[in-house]
């Protein structure tokens, strides 16, 4: 399991917890399913239909997989995103850990 923290969610904070996994996993995955956040989603359309952000668009087409969104109001996507961040804020965080940084907290978390 891949995890790493930062302390916000921007674009370029985005992208590189994306080459981060990508180098500790060795490789891409064709897909990946993306819960809508605005620094990957520029326009939520009906369904699945999504304009995914330019500059996240070059990160996919450079590594070469398709990104997929979650359907808005569809727990059967969602679920399976937010099942895994709790999942994981339980494993790793109970009891509560407590670091001085986050370099120190991602040293820990690799």
């Amino acid at each position: 399991m891949f995890v790493v923290a930062y302390p916000r969610e921007t674009q370029e904070i985005v992208m590189d917890a994306h080459n981060k996994a990508f180098a500790f996993y060795g490789g891409v995955p064709l897909q990946m399913v993306y819960d809508n956040l605005e620094t990957v989603v520029d326009t939520v359309f009906v369904g699945k239909e999504r304009k995914f952000n330019r500059r996240f668009m070059a990160l996919a087409n450079h590594y070469l997989f398709e990104p997929v969104a979650c359907t808005p109001a569809a727990g059967w996507d969602k679920d399976q995103v937010e099942n895994q961040v709790g999942n994981i804020r339980e494993w790793l965080f109970t009891p509560r850990a407590k670091f001085d940084s986050f370099a120190e907290l991602n040293t820990w978390l690799a």
